[in-house]
């Protein structure tokens, strides 16, 4: 029987896709409790799974490294003499990585469990229409299946993660700074690292200003120099509070768990809010659910457009160009009354949020 004392996982990027890594370690340590799990991961992002009672050692990573400094990385690792590696990302340089871990025949070789990205499947799909992941698991399942193939045991899907003592403290100061309550607000996500993702800006102002006149307090969350966000601040001075930026992807985590709930386009906002057990909406244009990322929990819902548009999917994260006459027809036709008839009364109608 297989029973690995040193485990290897590798997951460079990106923020929501780590994120939805964090079962495999979750369900190793359960079916191999007594291994060291090891996880390579980019420097800065990886920082999201930080705390994991799961991980006992982690490897940080430059994605603009230099050969030699490549060729050190995978010195290093061969000297830790893993029995398994998970290659949970599957790129060029994971491959490389693995490939040069295998031992040539002069060491004993790790076992080596890949991931099937189903690149294909989703190619056809946003060129041809063609659909052969009408009935594919979520990507947490996916990433899932190396392992569920090698155990009896029925693996759990469920996404987490670990905001540390300082996080807590930042948010908790920020909440009280700001008198939010738990619970008691609305976050927003604006933004999209892509065009095809980002649902117009018009549409998240008349949100917003349902949300306000409703009295529900919003909170923006997001990355660092987002123009979407810093409009909106812009938009409505004084009456909502921007984050994005300002806190590291643990603290919004943390952040988030206080929310009622999470509005966001299809990016990592919403995994980050789910691995919280914080419900979400979710505004899916030039991507579908086919694709794997939709949200999990029960109470989280997605809107996509009602119109049959031959173009969608067009883009697997939201790049390239619209294909549609009618710019972003497939986000432009999902209202902001469409959304608003989604988030619950607020509990907030008869306090003054915003007194000193």
């Amino acid at each position: 029987m297989f029973n690995p004392r040193k485990i290897l996982v590798i997951r460079f990027s990106a923020l929501g896709d780590l994120v939805l890594t964090s079962p495999i370690y979750r369900e190793l340590k359960r079916v191999y409790p007594q291994a060291e799990i090891t996880l390579l991961s980019s420097s800065g992002i990886g920082s999201v799974l930080a705390n994991n009672p799961h991980i006992d050692h982690y490897i940080n990573h430059s994605r603009k490294e230099s050969a030699a400094e490549l060729t050190d990385l995978i010195r290093k690792l061969r000297q830790e003499k893993f029995e398994l590696i998970y290659d949970a990302h599957r790129s060029l340089r994971s491959i490389w990585i693995v490939w040069n871990l295998s031992g040539f025949g002069l060491f004993k070789s790790p076992q080596v469990w890949s991931i099937n990205k189903r690149s294909w499947r989703r190619s056809l799909l946003i060129r041809f229409k063609i659909n052969f992941l009408k009935n594919s698991p979520p990507q947490r399942q996916h990433l899932l299946r190396p392992l569920q193939n090698s155990t009896q045991q029925e693996l759990q899907n469920h996404t987490e993660l670990f905001p540390d003592k300082d996080a807590v403290l930042a948010v908790k100061a920020f909440m009280e700074k700001n008198n939010l309550l738990p619970n008691r607000f609305i976050a927003i996500g604006a933004s999209a690292s892509y065009p095809l993702k980002r649902w117009p800006m018009l549409n998240f102002h008349v949100l917003i200003s349902e949300l306000i006149a409703r009295r529900w307090p919003v909170v923006l969350v997001g990355g660092a120099n987002e123009k979407e966000t810093i409009q909106l601040e812009k938009e409505f001075p004084g009456e909502i509070h921007n984050t994005a930026g300002n806190f590291t992807p643990l603290e919004s985590a943390e952040l988030l768990k206080h929310a009622k709930l999470v509005v966001t386009n299809d990016t990592s906002v919403s995994h980050l809010a789910e691995a919280v057990s914080t419900p979400v909406i979710v505004l899916f244009g030039s991507t579908v659910s086919e694709f794997g990322y939709a949200p999990f929990l029960q109470e989280s819902q997605i809107v996509e457009t009602n119109e049959v548009l031959s173009c969608r999917p067009c883009s697997r994260d939201g790049r390239g160009k619209c294909q549609n006459p009618n710019y972003l027809r497939c986000l432009t036709t999902i209202t902001p009354q469409t959304v608003m008839q989604l988030i619950p009364e607020s509990e907030n109608k008869y306090t003054d949020l915003y007194e000193d």
